[in-house]
């Protein structure tokens, strides 16, 4: 632990909930904006320590500054935030400071916890990061419930209610095409798609989408042919996502179940971690579970909670069960 207040700038969509676990740690609020001076009260004028935004997606954040004030940030974010995960290498930059620079990833149960942390503060609808971080539509769906409740002119159990019915029936329409962005561990996003959703109902969407160039597929062994096309099951805050892959004619190759975060559901797109582990099924073969490495890597690394990784471990021993 650093000596002192650490003293720490905050901008973007996450900055009152992190601000607010700042000063609940007895540190400091450094360079505020005009909004954070009105929220908070207390601030200090010095420079940051460490200086934290959001990453272009708002999926997650960059925290930059010296190893040990980042280490420290990072303490409070695991103890206060237990459902973040670090992804991707910590950069040591080239300038006079010495700063290193990494991201910490906010899935759906870490911007639930953010949320709670917010709350405290002000005015906070149901799944207000998850909508900050969604889309310019939602975003601005938020700003303009909260504004209304800041000026007392709704009452907030009415907002709160008609936020969580809103976002419990938050899905892709029927015949759109949309994308699934896959994050994984090692700070890369995949994106897939188009895939084109085929069916919906009760939280779940069914997408297909056609597979390009050759090889085999992860997991299978088993060869990609022209005209083979994949069937993803999507359900929300499941931690699993289905793929039944098929041939030209319709035949099955197999299924491949990736283990993740709680599915982020938009209008637009999916998106959750990747958390390494993986059950795959040939078709007409037993199931098993592939990939474990990753994650108890990550987990020694301190980058992947254990509580996380424990329940992925548990998700992929589950379907095993179920498909044996």
């Amino acid at each position: 632990m650093v000596s002192g207040l650490l003293k720490v700038m905050v901008r973007g969509i996450y900055s009152t909930a992190l601000l607010r676990l700042i000063l609940k740690n007895g540190h400091e609020i450094s360079l505020p904006t005009i909004s954070q001076k009105e929220r908070f009260g207390v601030w200090s004028t010095e420079s940051p320590d460490v200086m934290v935004s959001d990453t272009q997606d708002k999926h997650a954040v960059k925290i930059l500054g010296k190893t040990e004030y980042v280490e420290e940030f990072i303490r409070i974010l695991k103890k206060d935030v237990p459902s973040t995960i670090f992804v991707g290498k910590t950069k040591q930059l080239e300038n006079p400071q010495g700063n290193v620079q990494l991201i910490a990833a906010f899935p759906l149960n870490a911007k639930l916890e953010l949320d709670t942390l917010r709350s405290e503060v002000t005015y906070t609808v149901p799944w207000h990061h998850f909508c900050r971080a969604g889309s310019e539509s939602l975003s601005s769906m938020v700003s303009f419930a909260e504004q209304l409740l800041e000026e007392g002119l709704v009452q907030p159990e009415k907002v709160y209610a008609l936020f969580k019915e809103y976002i419990s029936k938050l899905t892709p329409r029927l015949g759109s095409n949309i994308r699934i962005i896959h994050s994984k561990l090692d700070g890369r996003n995949i994106v897939m798609g188009p895939a084109k959703v085929i069916w919906r109902g009760n939280g779940i969407i069914k997408v297909r989408r056609l597979i390009l160039g050759g090889g085999v597929y992860d997991g299978l062994n088993v060869p990609k042919s022209p005209g083979d096309y994949a069937i993803t099951e999507l359900k929300k805050e499941s931690m699993y996502t289905v793929t039944k892959y098929y041939s030209l004619n319709g035949s099955p190759k197999g299924e491949y179940y990736n283990i993740c975060t709680p599915i982020e559901m938009y209008d637009t797109y999916v998106r959750y971690v990747d958390l390494g582990v993986d059950v795959v099924r040939p078709f007409g073969k037993e199931p098993r579970i592939i990939d474990q490495d990753e994650p108890r890597e990550a987990c020694a690394a301190g980058k992947l909670p254990e509580h996380i990784m424990k329940k992925a471990f548990d998700v992929a021993e589950e379907l095993v069960k179920q498909l044996t």
